[in-house]
């Protein structure tokens, strides 16, 4: 299916704090930069000085940060020594500083958080140093609260077993689906400034405190079957497959006080839990680009507090 999407064009220059998880240099940030500068936006690029997926939300919160300026609106972030990068919700929030000096003290319209390697769908997202990225610019308390969107897509190509072991057209065919992906989602971004109501632009970019998550399939856009809003899938999918993880100690109940064993990830196994319906997780799998609007507030649905209230009644009254 041939998806046209009905962008906006010459929408109005934003300012625009760019991050990631993978690595300031790496292909999905660097597609998603020049996306961005060519539509017109001013940005300001700050990035991991090297992998730092699977980081969720975790912070360096210190003052001996390594701020290194690669080119012209381009830094990498590292802790202290400078030759480990800093953690991705760090890099953001250092994205947004420097592009808030560089505008005068206004802070940026955005923060773009990818392009990610890797989707970040159902219980996958907690995890992703991408989505962890958004969930800081948009908390209040640090830097103040602007709109996010994290960005992610699986390669289309696995360059560690290329097809036929030619490793350069897999590269070539990698960075051709991020150029679709940054061209998406600097559309969808102009799109997003012509909306009325609260999406308006002189009214922000998106609801105060609210970020989007998207996810990208690995498609060619003629292969894309359209946008779909969804929720978050509650299942960890890897391969188009629900697993559950075992990480674990492998010898911890056995040996003595004070001895080590080797832990860590001890497998998968099939999770046949069924998902909640309007998952991200199906509509990816059915070629869907998804969208799931994500908050920072950690408190649990309206129908979890109801059942707690009696518990705390009765507590207040023993």
């Amino acid at each position: 299916m041939l998806c046209s999407f009905a962008f906006a064009s010459g929408s109005s220059a934003l300012v625009v704090a760019l991050s990631n998880d993978d690595g300031w240099d790496a292909p999905g940030i660097q597609a998603m930069r020049v996306a961005l500068e060519a539509a017109g936006h001013t940005v300001t690029l700050a990035g991991p000085l090297d992998e730092q997926s699977g980081s969720s939300a975790a912070g360096n919160f210190v003052s001996n940060l390594v701020i290194k300026k690669e080119s012209a609106n381009e830094y990498s972030v590292a802790i202290a020594g400078g030759t480990e990068g800093a953690e991705p919700a760090t890099s953001a929030l250092i994205a947004i500083g420097i592009a808030r000096d560089a505008n005068g003290g206004v802070a940026p319209d955005l923060l773009v958080s990818g392009i990610n390697s890797g989707a970040n769908i159902g219980a996958a997202t907690q995890l992703s140093g991408t989505v962890g990225g958004t969930i800081v610019a948009i908390a209040n308390g640090l830097n103040g609260s602007l709109p996010a969107i994290g960005i992610s897509t699986d390669e289309p190509c696995d360059e560690d077993d290329p097809p036929g072991g030619d490793l350069p057209a897999c590269v070539a065919a990698n960075a051709a689906h991020y150029a679709d992906v940054a061209g998406f989602l600097a559309g969808f971004i102009a799109y997003l400034e012509t909306k009325p109501g609260f999406l308006a632009a002189e009214s922000g970019l998106l609801p105060k405190g609210v970020a989007l998550n998207v996810n990208y399939p690995p498609l060619p856009p003629g292969s894309i079957q359209g946008v779909s809003l969804n929720i978050q899938g509650r299942t960890l999918v890897l391969g188009g497959v629900p697993l559950n993880i075992d990480f674990r100690c492998f010898a911890c109940a056995l040996i003595p006080v004070g001895a080590t064993s080797p832990g860590g990830i001890g497998g998968a196994g099939f999770d046949p839990t069924p998902d909640v319906a309007g998952s991200d997780s199906a509509d990816f799998g059915a070629g869907f680009i998804t969208v799931v609007p994500i908050e920072a507030d950690y408190t649990a649905s309206e129908g979890v507090l109801d059942g707690f209230e009696s518990v705390i009644e009765d507590l207040n009254d023993d």
